[in-house]
């Protein structure tokens, strides 16, 4: 079958972090909106809860927080309801992915690569896209993006380069107030390297979970195991892979994980493994696309995800980010069936 092209739409903005937050809360105004209330609606105990993270934030990050404040007033949105947007992760909490990541003898040139498939359900599928920004207090980025989650992966012009995936689902672990994840995601970006991510993270209050890839342009490359108000770092010396649940000692035992009854995340996790151990010392952006359009497991068990019955996961999109170059390379829909496209920052 010949792969189908893979189109997304693409918004750009530059200026001052507050100029370039509002003109983007303007753009997307109603999409905003609209995804707001169809995710997160807005209720008085979830107002409360952004409203006491807001107020954790101030201090944190002050170009990001800029931004924050120019698309609550591009959008017209209030601070608490743009802030409970980006606790898309805490509130809602059910998204379902599978990312690699590969460096040193573990790639074919030795250089770091990340990547992931982004599984939500399929009632999201329309809604993505990209953005470039430029502002005059942080790096120049390009991110995958949702109306009002401007930043849920990407790579900067420094190299530096996030994908990630959910956790804390068995049993689903209750947020804190802290720092959202698509925050945080927004604050790695922003920095140059792996070391200054690793740096915010522990001076971050963290309000929910998450398992982080990243990498920088010298070929570290790391995953962090969120948890509220906790992270622990892995390095990567060649190949590592996640699915959706905690694999180091201190993050299961903090989150009381038990993976037993769930045999989605335990098959996908083994075989990415079987996959990245399998192309190690070979890994390039072809062969990581390769790994995420796999099939090998039974339907509903598989990296690439397809809609199936009595399942609601499906792949909506899949990427991977070659920090060295500035590239993030996107796939649309499932990427058995779609074209990978380059983007550079």
């Amino acid at each position: 079958m010949e792969l189908q092209p893979s189109v997304h739409p693409m918004e750009s903005f530059r200026g001052t972090a507050r100029g370039c937050g509002r003109a983007y809360g303007q753009s997307q105004a109603e999409a905003i909106h609209a995804f707001m209330n169809m995710e997160v609606t807005p209720d008085a105990r979830r107002l409360r809860y952004a409203s006491r993270c807001w107020k954790a934030m101030k201090g944190w990050n002050a170009p990001l927080l800029e931004f924050i404040r120019g698309v609550a007033d591009g959008s017209g949105r209030s601070i608490e309801e743009t802030t409970l947007l980006l606790l898309h992760e805490e509130v809602y909490h059910t998204k379902h992915c599978t990312g690699l990541g590969a460096t040193r003898e573990g790639t074919r040139d030795g250089r770091a690569i990340i990547g992931q498939n982004w599984d939500w359900g399929p009632p999201l599928y329309p809604w993505s896209s990209l953005l470039r920004l430029r502002t005059d207090s942080m790096p120049r980025t390009i991110t995958y993006a949702y109306p009002g989650l401007w930043a849920c992966a990407g790579v900067n012009e420094h190299g530096m380069a996030l994908v990630w995936t959910g956790s804390g689902y068995a049993p689903k672990v209750k947020p804190k107030v802290g720092i959202p994840t698509y925050a945080l995601i927004h604050g790695i970006l922003a920095g140059r390297n792996c070391g200054e991510a690793l740096a915010l993270l522990k001076r971050s209050p963290i309000a929910g979970c998450f398992i982080f890839f990243i990498a920088d342009r010298t070929g570290e490359v790391w995953v962090i195991e969120g948890f509220p108000g906790r992270v622990v770092a892995v390095q990567c010396v060649d190949v590592i892979g996640r699915a959706n649940h905690y694999e180091c000692d201190k993050a299961v035992r903090w989150s009381k994980q038990e993976t037993t009854d769930r045999p989605n995340t335990c098959a996908r996790g083994m075989r990415m493994m079987e996959l990245l151990q399998k192309h190690r010392g070979n890994i390039d952006g072809r062969i990581a696309a390769a790994i995420l359009g796999d099939h090998g497991r039974k339907p509903g068990l598989t990296i690439c995800q397809h809609p199936i019955a009595g399942k609601s996961g499906l792949t909506i999109d899949s990427f991977y980010a070659v920090p060295h170059k500035g590239e993030f390379w996107i796939a649309r829909g499932t990427p058995c069936r779609h074209e990978f496209v380059r983007y550079e920052v």
